[in-house]
């Protein structure tokens, strides 16, 4: 492709024109067809392990402007731009966004680096571009064939606002210091993460399952080196008690375990020296909802493991031990073998 075609297809941002908004609309319906067609071209033949290149990323990104829908230019951003707002956004930002676009947010994470097309810049001219609006529009409602997901269930539109700020804000540290002086303040706001704001792409939301430390015991496990202890909530409580899932009948909606993983040591100064907790390795939570979940058999899975250095949650991936799926399905496969208990592993310890 040409210099000339790649400036081309570079647009102007929406309102820009000065035309009617049903003009604009077509014209962007146009546009997006004519990059769809590009598009489809480069493609064949490519596969999601293969760097896309230059032309491709070029027009994935112009399709991400004309995804952008008009009503995104009329709204306005209701939070103040001041520090306390902008730290605010830093703190959802590290909780829900630095797994993918890095703590410096210039895309440099194990994630962001392997998606197709990678993980954006968020400090780059093409992503400043855009309006308070048009981001809290992206954050909202992701892009589809990206991996920007939608956050409009997870994050406020409050907090989302909040985002826009620090986002907007990323250059003014400079270019050379930028990373730095974030990953610095990301050092600093760790112990101040709100696991809540993470959620696994398309599956389970962290918040889905808050409190759960609280929760009853159902039962306690040890496998290999790893300790655990399995919580119910009280809908799942009680369905035990009323001899689900020996009675034959399947777990409630509403139904959710969460399954706490501690690294094991043997500690020499008790008694028989027993294997005890150490460091927390990761939570994996279960929830019912048969309708959400009908394709893995009415649950829905997550994993999200757990860094004792930094105090920080991270949703687990391919890359972990045991790999995870980054979706709701991710527990399915090993789970089908209990299909006869619904889907469930573990027996409600006598007490």
């Amino acid at each position: 492709m040409s210099e000339l075609a790649t400036k081309s297809i570079r647009l102007p941002r929406i309102g820009g024109w000065g035309e009617s908004d049903r003009s604009v609309a077509l014209k962007h319906k146009l546009i997006l067809g004519v990059i769809g067609v590009m598009l489809g071209a480069l493609l064949q033949g490519c596969t999601a392990g293969k760097q896309p290149s230059g032309e491709e990323t070029r027009l994935a990104n112009a399709a991400k402007d004309v995804t952008i829908p008009l009503e995104a230019g009329k709204m306005k951003n209701r939070l103040p731009d001041t520090d306390e707002v902008v730290s605010q956004g830093q703190e959802a930002f590290l909780g829900s966004c630095a797994q993918c676009h890095g703590a410096d947010a210039r895309g440099d994470s194990d994630i962001g680096r392997n998606m197709y097309p990678p993980a954006m810049d968020l400090t780059s001219s093409h992503v400043q571009h855009w309006s308070d609006a048009e981001l809290f529009w992206i954050i909202q409602n992701g892009v589809r064939l990206t991996g920007m997901p939608s956050w409009k269930s997870s994050i406020s539109d409050n907090d989302t606002w909040k985002l826009v700020r620090f986002i907007h804000k990323l250059p003014h540290l400079g270019a050379a210091s930028a990373p730095t002086a974030v990953a610095s303040q990301a050092q600093a706001a760790v112990s101040t993460q709100d696991k809540y704001a993470l959620k696994i792409p398309n599956g389970l939301a962290f918040s889905e399952f808050r409190g759960y430390e609280s929760w009853q015991v159902i039962s306690l496990s040890h496998n290999g080196d790893k300790l655990a202890a399995i919580l119910g909530n009280p809908v799942m409580i009680d369905a035990y008690k009323a001899g689900i899932p020996g009675n034959g009948k399947p777990f409630p909606d509403g139904a959710k375990m969460a399954k706490i993983h501690w690294n094991g040591k043997v500690n020499d100064h008790e008694p028989g020296a027993p294997t005890v907790p150490d460091t927390q390795h990761d939570v994996d939570l279960m929830l019912k909802d048969s309708k959400r979940f009908a394709d893995s058999g009415g649950w829905g899975y997550g994993a999200f493991e757990y860094d004792a250095a930094s105090n920080v949650f991270r949703p687990a991936d391919l890359k972990d031990k045991p790999p995870q799926g980054n979706d709701a399905k991710c527990g399915f496969a090993c789970h089908t073998i209990v299909k006869s208990k619904d889907y469930v592993f573990t027996d409600y310890g006598p007490r």
